[in-house]
């Protein structure tokens, strides 16, 4: 067989491996370098040649990127000491790209230990370096993030013992011993319940998880070491490998600040809402006030309004009498309306009536005052019924409020018009003045609550007439708008609303002529003495039977006396109110009490309410004028 040379076999081994590799005597010759040393440093043109020639076409920089000493070389080093040199990295340019090395270098020695040379192998590290780089980086990323993050981090291991914490969860508890178990954790933080009630170690969130619970949103509260209790919102979850727990982590987030602020809203809610209704029932309380002693300064004006025996200057006074004490009555029900919408306890009551009957009444109510203001009032209405599906009532104060508007703002001279039209299934209702006029910048406002033309030049008024026309006209399916040239071009009010269906008819009128009650007997109960003699005259006038009761009790015992046909009853009496003579009244089967009519000045819709669940058939509000309460006793007398 022939032979192989052993330095044969170990070059080959040497050009087989993927790593450069140089060998040099001990003069610092290059006696060998493989062929992945010929081909990454191109060593092999410096084979029996000084190897430093090498090393200085290939300068290093050390790791901190700093140029390397060429007498601190790995190379140069071994060959100096005669001592090995492990493990050092450098950073060579090589072809246009950057190779990180780490570089060993040991001597070589013969039989007789004398130094022969070196050998050195460059392994390439620039692979794992990016890639610890890139970790590190991603490291720091997540570290600022993670410290970023409004929340407390921990991360405890399998015997609760802290592995890591972010910045912010250091400032809530400060740094937690690693080794600290988690029952001195709980005393030490002092860690409760959000009533107070210590939290039990098994308790604590990260326990629980270690336990393989997932613990959402939990309150609790810390005390911290500078005696200040914190309230913070915990949530942990259990970190599994290979199916088991390892860790847990869990979060805290400081709601302190957040859960008084909520507080605070809330009672601030609350006293919003209080304060709410304290306005509703001073309102309800002002509507009776004011309403109280408008009935029998109504009703006096009414019997001497009727009499017809005084003289011009008298009729004249009581003309002025009753119309401002409309206009009273008008603004004490809008505000009362408009209160009503906004809560949400507005009813329409719906039945068919013929429009024009409603803007002619409109009309007709504002024509004395147009009259003493010089300003020349007309209306156009269609010759056909205009059938509507509504409340009648409700569509003659829209009616009511534009010309009460337009009366307003249309000096001495001016005109007003009002035209109804029927078109298709809609109709339209327009009042159009030569007054004052609107500008453009308060057009967008001019529906708004409580607000007035910033440009007009007029004031006065609550500023709720046209807001309420609005609401009113949407109640009913319809719309209104406004149009205006300017100041000093008067201005358009146009209201569209819904008709009824074709076939729909048309209330009948009421009959003409006044009503009579000779066959009724009637009680009066009500406390204020002006009313109720205003009252006793009205219906004897009338015909009726007539007995009064100034209270509750009174009442009573009268209606047991005289078993009267009608009882009209104040609510606000004295003694028991008149929910309550209701009340007693519809139990006692012997009292053949035909209608029980409410008579008070509190007119808000659970006032109503009320006065039907405690028995009364109808709720009328003061003041009421003589018309309309004949009306309501005459369909009883029938």
């Amino acid at each position: 067989m022939t032979s192989v040379d052993p330095t044969t076999i170990l070059g080959a081994v040497l050009d087989a491996l993927v790593e450069p590799v140089l060998v040099t005597d001990a003069d610092g010759r290059l006696m060998f370098a493989n062929a992945t040393a010929a081909r990454t440093l191109g060593a092999a043109r410096d084979v029996g040649r000084p190897v430093g020639e090498l090393l200085d076409r290939h300068p290093a920089r050390t790791p901190d990127g700093g140029q390397l000493a060429s007498a601190l070389h790995p190379i140069r080093r071994a060959l100096a000491q005669q001592q090995a040199v492990i493990g050092a990295e450098l950073t060579l340019e090589l072809e246009g790209r950057s190779a990180i090395f780490l570089v060993n270098t040991v001597p070589l020695r013969d039989a007789d230990a004398r130094f022969t040379g070196t050998v050195s192998v460059f392994h390439d590290v620039t692979g794992a370096r990016q890639l610890e780089r890139e970790a590190a980086e991603h490291a720091a990323q997540l570290t600022t993030v993670v410290d970023l993050v409004n929340e407390g981090i921990f991360i405890v291991d399998g015997e609760g013992a802290l592995l890591f914490t972010n910045g912010l969860g250091r400032d809530l508890l400060g740094d937690m011993p690693r080794d600290e178990a988690p029952a001195a954790r709980v005393k030490r933080f002092d860690l409760r319940e959000v009533d107070g009630t210590p939290l039990a170690p098994a308790r604590l969130p990260s326990v629980r998880a270690l336990r393989g619970e997932t613990v959402p949103a939990t309150n609790l509260l810390v005390g911290r070491a500078d005696g200040s209790t914190r309230r913070v919102e915990v949530r942990a979850h259990p970190l599994r490998r290979d199916g088991g727990i390892y860790a847990a982590v869990i979060t805290w987030r400081d709601i302190t600040e957040e859960t008084r602020a909520l507080g605070e809203l809330q009672a601030a809610r609350a006293a919003a809402e209080e304060a709410n209704q304290l306005k509703d029932d001073f309102i309800a309380a002002l509507s009776h006030e004011l309403r109280t002693p408008l009935q029998p300064i109504l009703g006096w004006t009414e019997v001497l309004r009727r009499r017809g025996k005084l003289d011009d200057v008298t009729t004249r006074a009581m003309e002025v009498v009753h119309r401002n004490i409309r206009q009273q009555v008008r603004l004490v029900d809008d505000l009362l309306d408009l209160s009503r919408i906004l809560h949400g306890k507005f009813m329409l009551r719906f039945e068919t009536f013929d429009l024009r009957d409603q803007v002619r009444g409109a009309v007709e109510a504002f024509e004395e005052s147009a009259a003493l203001k010089r300003v020349r009032l007309a209306s156009t209405l269609p010759d056909a019924a205009v059938s509507m599906w509504g409340d009648p009532a409700r569509v003659h104060q829209i009616v009511s409020n534009l010309i009460a508007n337009a009366l307003k703002f249309t000096a001495a001279g001016g005109r007003i018009g009002v035209r109804l039209e029927a078109r298709e299934r809609r109709a339209v209702i327009e009042v159009d003045d030569s007054g004052e006029g609107i500008a453009a910048t308060d057009l967008s406002i001019i529906f708004e609550p409580f607000r007035q033309g910033q440009q007009s030049t007029r004031r006065g008024g609550l500023g709720i007439g046209l807001d309420l026309v609005r609401r009113l006209a949407e109640m009913h399916g319809g719309s209104v708008t406004v149009a205006s040239a300017g100041l000093g071009h008067g201005a358009r009010f146009r209201v569209e609303l819904p008709l009824s269906r074709p076939e729909a008819v048309a209330s009948a009128p009421a009959a003409s002529g006044r009503p009579r009650l000779e066959r009724l007997s009637i009680l009066v109960i009500e406390d204020n003495a002006d009313t109720r003699d205003v009252l006793k005259l009205m219906l004897e006038v009338e015909g009726a039977s007539v007995e009064t009761a100034e209270n509750g009790e009174q009442g009573l015992r009268a209606a047991e006396r005289l078993r009267p046909d009608i009882v009209l009853c104040d609510i606000g009496l004295p003694d028991i109110d008149g929910f309550e003579v209701a009340r007693r009244i519809r139990a006692r089967t012997d009292l053949a009490v035909s209608r029980l009519i409410a008579l008070t000045g509190y007119g808000q819709a659970e006032d109503m309410r009320q006065a039907i669940k405690a028995g009364f058939d109808a709720h009328l509000t003061k003041p009421v004028n003589l018309d309309q309460l004949m009306a309501l006793l005459v369909s009883t007398a029938r």
